[in-house]
């Protein structure tokens, strides 16, 4: 946790959380987890996956095949919610209504952005290029293939510091999950949470800095 208060003129780096912060994918992550463990006989809901929101995809297919004893069926069914999340991306997916807003303002102030998202690289790219976020507009680009470790560690926040060549202090980060709000706080930066995924009693639960219901609230502390 920082060790420092916090103020807006010592902040030079925003690392965004992908997933439920600038787009909307959660909901299709479902869906396309639902669909891929139907094909294998696994009936699952919404409830099924909460969870494992904003510690990888992944977990999706590898916790629920564990508990239902089909642990041989996770390549094939990763692969498969892999297949249907890019089918429904391309004709669903969006951003939040105000993150083109947010980044621009973000740019135009000087700040260093950053993605830091615990889904695949590949995942990654088709979501940025489905919700029409141009990739040149982040510093770096850090994803769940560049580390070993998963949210809540904090490995993937350490990286981006690391590649950004940045302080914790330096550093706002921008979650929407239990435990993505868990891995921030534990890479020692400031953690700003917004209500996309789970309630703010749920949030203000994990202690992070701010809590906010739209995304573009981020400009009202900056």
């Amino acid at each position: 946790m920082p060790q420092f208060d916090f103020d807006k003129n010592y902040i030079k780096y925003i690392i965004f959380d992908l997933d439920g912060v600038l787009i909307n994918s959660e909901p299709i992550s479902v869906k396309s987890a639902i669909s891929a463990l139907s094909e294998i006989g696994i009936s699952a809901k919404h409830d099924d996956f909460k969870a494992y929101i904003g510690a990888g995809e992944d977990k999706f297919i590898t916790e629920l095949c564990r508990k239902h004893g089909k642990e041989s069926a996770i390549k094939p069914a990763m692969s498969r919610m892999y297949d249907y999340y890019i089918e429904y991306a391309r004709k669903e997916l969006e951003s939040f209504p105000s993150v083109h807003k947010l980044l621009d303002e973000l740019k135009k102030k000087g700040f260093h952005l950053a993605i830091a998202s615990s889904s695949s690289a590949d995942k990654v790219k088709v979501s940025l290029e489905s919700a029409r976020i141009p990739q040149d507009i982040f510093d770096i680009i850090i994803t769940g293939s560049d580390v070993s470790e998963k949210k809540p560690s904090p490995e993937i926040y350490f990286l981006a510091m690391d590649e950004l060549d940045a302080d914790p202090e330096e550093c706002i980060i921008i979650e929407d999950a239990l435990n993505g709000i868990r891995s921030a706080k534990a890479s020692g930066a400031f953690c700003f949470a917004v209500t996309s995924s789970f309630s703010k009693e749920a949030l203000e639960n994990e202690s992070p800095d701010f809590i906010a219901q739209d995304i573009i609230e981020l400009l009202d502390i900056l």
